[in-house]
Parts: structure tokens; sequence; C-alpha cells
């Protein structure tokens, strides 16, 4: 009965030693949120808040390349666009001029097409964030892991100095850390 037990036990520490192992290949990774920002205010009121900070600030400029690949199927070769991170609708690609440089964010609004009809409240996010030499990434991939403070505070600086604060007074709101 006592082996019984041992090995039910056993089999059970390996299956979840297993399941915390390969969460990432199983979830197939994420780029992860460096820092959240909530707001009472739907996406819509939200977004156009973005919009008019964006425009309004001579410190932030939308990234308004458009990016393109080739896709080669059956020897012929089509031009495709390429705008994931930076389609205006779930995601925002922005500069934030600093002292020497600029700061580029991906940012991510929260939920999907029926969130966004439905909820009074709404969320954007860090996607990535690199600075003027090109360090950063996302909390999932890259330099921006929680234990690297001086790199979070170089880039979270600017954003709120610059884009948060200026969104918060749109919106006549202050933000919330919906974590």
């Amino acid at each position: 009965m006592t082996s019984k037990c041992n090995i039910d036990y056993i089999f059970k520490l390996l299956l979840s030693l297993f399941v915390l192992l390969f969460e990432g290949c199983i979830t197939g990774g994420s780029h992860g949120s460096i820092k959240s920002y909530g707001f009472k205010a739907n996406k819509n009121s939200l977004q156009s808040a973005v919009e008019k900070v964006i425009s309004k600030n001579d410190f932030i400029k939308r990234d308004t390349v458009k990016n393109y690949m080739i896709d080669v199927t059956n020897g012929r070769n089509d031009t495709i666009i390429n705008n994931r991170y930076n389609d205006t609708v779930n995601y925002v690609t922005i500069y934030i001029k600093v002292n020497d440089g600029e700061n580029e964010y991906t940012i991510q609004y929260a939920g999907d097409k029926e969130y966004w009809d439905t909820s009074k409240t709404s969320e954007l996010s860090i996607a990535y964030a690199f600075d003027k030499n090109g360090s950063g990434g996302s909390e999932g991939e890259g330099d921006i892991k929680w234990y690297n403070w001086s790199l979070r505070k170089k880039l979270l600086g600017p954003f709120e100095k610059e884009f948060i604060s200026k969104i918060e007074k749109e919106l006549s709101l202050k933000h919330f850390d919906p974590n």
C-alpha cells in the first residue's frame, strides 16, 4: 500500500514539474507586458485620447512605416504588408524623444473587439520598448526582466511623463494598475 502511494506522489510531482518546465513550449511563448495601465474608460475613448496625445505632443511621433515581406509560394513572389505590431487597432508603435535620442515603444490594447465594445474599462500595456542603443525588448524576450530595474526605469520614466500623464489629462482620469 505504501509503494502505491509513493508511486502516485512521484507521478504527480513529475507531472507538475514537467508542466512548469515546458509551459513556454506548450503555450507558444509570449512577449508579455512590461507594464500595464488601466483606465475607467472604454477602449474607443482610450484610443481617441492616445491619438490626440500623439498628435499634440512634439516629443512623440508614430511609426508610420509599413513593413513588407516577400512570400514565395509555388514559384510566385507576393509582397505582403505585415504590420502586426503596428496595426493601430491592437498595437501602436511610437517614438518618444529623450535627452540624447529616442526610445521606441510598442503599445498593446488589451482584449478583443467584443471586450472593447462592452467593457467600461480599458487597458494598454507596453509590449516592447527599446532605448536609443537598442537595449530592451519585452518582458518575455529581451533585456527587460524583473531584476533589470535600471533599464525599466530608463524606459518607463519618459513613457509615463510624456505619454501616460498626457492620456490621464486628456481623459481627466488617473490610470490604475490592472494587475
